[in-house]
């Protein structure tokens, strides 16, 4: 019995004297590494901004008439047609006389918007199910991207309070192709009669046209990047990217520098990249829904939700 613990014994000693050999070199920082918790030091979230177009009227009557391909000129007064421009300076007049400066913006109307390649010819069905939703069978991640622009809301937010420097954002272009022509391709808008709330504002904005694998982030004001990030502060970004000459597909990706090492994280919604397509010159559908009998019908397409 007495040889059985010796040689349990000697067994043992050795593999005690390795671990705290290892102890005493590491400092006993690789015993807690096996325990600890891998945390990435940057969380980062958002979602895509929607597009409005801006109405006087709480809903906005159906049109019967087709779109007509819009010019290559851009539109007038930051994006909204003339004729809304001629009817927002009567009011403003109007209200000027009476005392007051400024009026609201009125009603904004949300749309969903897709360069869809298909030609026009394809869409003489509204594409639309049942339920109110695009048809995936016409409009999905292989056929469709954003037209014109891709409008973004970024949150980026540190995991703890150690001081956290936001550096840069870029625009990482993943492939590049020629806008699809008019024969090629549809501008498909759905709009469902619903019409509120009030304007979002955009901050930074991007160009993918040039030919180069990035895309340089430009901001408007006097807020810019760098920002640090200290106290549980977090930081919004919220950015348009736009087109007018290819079928783009990219990812955001911000730079970042804590405790004096600069890393980059790619930014993504729901694991996807993202996708904008020139719409210059192609053919207008669109479509809009009543609320009271849920029916569609085909109505203009309001060219200020592109910008």
């Amino acid at each position: 019995m007495r040889d059985g613990n010796f040689t349990a014994t000697a067994i043992i000693a050795p593999v005690v004297v390795s671990v705290i050999g290892l102890g005493i070199a590491g400092g006993f920082s690789w015993i807690s590494d096996q325990f600890k918790e891998e945390k990435p030091p940057l969380y980062v979230s958002g979602s895509r901004s929607p597009r409005f177009a801006v109405s006087t009227k709480p809903g906005v009557q159906p049109s019967t008439s087709i779109s007509s391909p819009a010019p290559v000129s851009p539109p007038p007064a930051h994006g909204i047609p003339s004729s809304s421009v001629t009817g927002r300076q009567a009011d403003q007049s109007e209200a000027e006389a009476q005392g007051i400066q400024s009026l609201r913006n009125g009603y904004l109307c949300p749309w969903e918007a897709w360069v869809v390649n298909k030609p026009p010819s394809e869409f003489s069905n509204i594409p639309v199910l049942k339920d109110g939703n695009p048809d995936p069978e016409i409009i999905n991640d292989d056929t469709a991207g954003d037209p014109t622009s891709t409008h973004l809301s970024i949150d980026i937010q540190p995991v703890d309070n150690r001081p956290l420097q936001v550096k840069e954002l870029k625009i990482k272009i993943l492939e590049r192709k020629p806008a699809p022509t008019a024969d090629e391709a549809t501008l498909v808008g759905l709009q469902n009669g619903q019409c509120g709330g009030g304007p979002v504002e955009l901050r930074a904005y991007a160009d993918l046209d040039g030919g180069a694998d990035f895309a340089t982030v430009r901001f408007k004001g006097k807020e810019a990047l760098p920002q640090e990030l200290v106290g549980g502060r977090t930081l919004n970004i919220d950015l348009t990217v736009e087109t007018r000459t290819c079928d783009c597909v990219w990812i955001p990706e911000i730079v970042w520098s804590k405790d004096g090492e600069v890393k980059t994280t790619e930014f993504r919604v729901n694991g996807k990249n993202f996708r904008t397509i020139a719409s210059i010159g192609l053919e207008r559908r669109a479509w809009q829904q009543d609320l009271n009998t849920l029916e569609w019908s085909e109505t203009v397409f309001d060219e200020s939700i592109l910008d």
